[in-house]
């Protein structure tokens, strides 16, 4: 059973620049395969959004608290090779409990502030890194989704 649904954005003018001055001679197929390629999507600096909409009906806040403090702090271990609980800390304090997620809410994971209700920032390329690699990288959260991103982003190599 899914709780959530997934969808990923990102600036496809910075992406096309990235492709061509990094991957001319890649066409689509092959880019979207290609990890030294998903490296750079997540280390660039381009707008990417990761987008959740919540689709359980109990789903609760105390969740995605959990969910994010085990994924993101494996996930700032893995690329700093060290504990990073400050910024961990920082993150999911964004995740209080008297935040109510009923079916149909949206949770928006982005490297820029976006519309609707602001919970906090973070300002943090590592912290970014980590959860995109959550969703992109090679073990992700949701691989059809992560295909879909990819698909897409690639394309832009055929443009």
């Amino acid at each position: 059973m899914h709780l959530y649904r997934t969808w990923m954005y990102a600036d496809c003018d910075k992406v096309k620049k990235l492709v061509s001055e990094k991957y001319p001679k890649f066409p689509a197929s092959e880019l979207r395969r290609n990890k030294a390629f998903v490296d750079d999507l997540t280390e660039a600096d381009i707008k990417m959004t990761i987008r959740l909409q919540i689709v359980y009906s109990k789903f609760n806040i105390r969740y995605v608290f959990n969910a994010f403090q085990e994924f993101v702090g494996n996930m700032l271990k893995k690329f700093a090779g060290l504990e990073n609980d400050e910024l961990l800390q920082s993150f999911t304090s964004l995740f209080k409990d008297e935040f109510k997620i009923p079916r149909g809410s949206t949770i928006n994971l982005t490297q820029e502030p976006v519309g609707g209700n602001h919970v906090g920032s973070v300002k943090s390329k590592l912290l970014c890194r980590s959860i995109l690699d959550l969703y992109i990288g090679e073990e992700p959260f949701d691989k059809n989704a992560r295909e879909d991103f990819l698909f897409n982003v690639a394309s832009l190599a055929d443009m």
